[in-house]
């Protein structure tokens, strides 16, 4: 029995953010290679490409995974918007591009319950128990953010990647397993 030929590639998954980008290298739903988050806080935009391109020569993805924030229910800041897109450009000269919006992730993770950031990262962890050390404690309403929230986006883009069909959507849980 032959396995699908999208389990085999080795992908890398982006979270920019306001501080820099967290990121996850794949291969296949059961393999976590590496990751962690590029700090780039007070770099301009052409650093952070930098950061990412040289992340792109060390790991030679065949997919990069990046939100799609082109999607009416993404809720990134215009500033993040445009980092993924030009991330979005600067990859798709690499290599090929994957946008999945965070809807996907959710319905994926969630099924038709809401779910949060930190629920996604804990069953993220669940499936990479190497992750468990970095989950983040839950966010209070008035907390910021958690940088650390970033490695686990990345993570479940990645995730998802590989639960997609042919057009992009995803794929019956029955025909290509739960990978989380």
């Amino acid at each position: 029995m032959s396995v699908p030929a999208a389990l085999e590639r080795r992908v890398l998954a982006l979270d920019p953010m306001s501080r820099g980008f967290g990121f996850a290298v794949l291969e296949g739903p059961a393999t976590l290679v590496d990751w962690g988050i590029r700090n780039a806080a007070n770099d301009n935009a052409r650093a952070l490409l930098r950061k990412i391109k040289d992340l792109i020569g060390l790991y030679r993805p065949d997919v990069i995974v990046i939100e799609d924030c082109r999607h009416d229910r993404s809720r990134r800041r215009q500033r993040v918007r445009t980092v993924i897109t030009q991330v979005s450009a600067l990859a798709t000269r690499e290599t090929e591009v994957q946008l999945i919006p965070a809807t996907h992730v959710r319905s994926l993770l969630g099924g038709n319950n809401g779910i949060t950031k930190h629920q996604i990262a804990t069953l993220v962890s669940e499936h990479f128990p190497e992750l468990t050390q970095r989950l983040p404690p839950a966010r209070k309403s008035w907390m910021p953010e958690d940088a650390r929230f970033a490695i686990f986006d990345a993570v479940a883009f990645g995730l998802t990647y590989y639960l997609l069909d042919d057009t992009g959507q995803l794929a019956s849980r029955r025909s290509s397993g739960h990978a989380a």
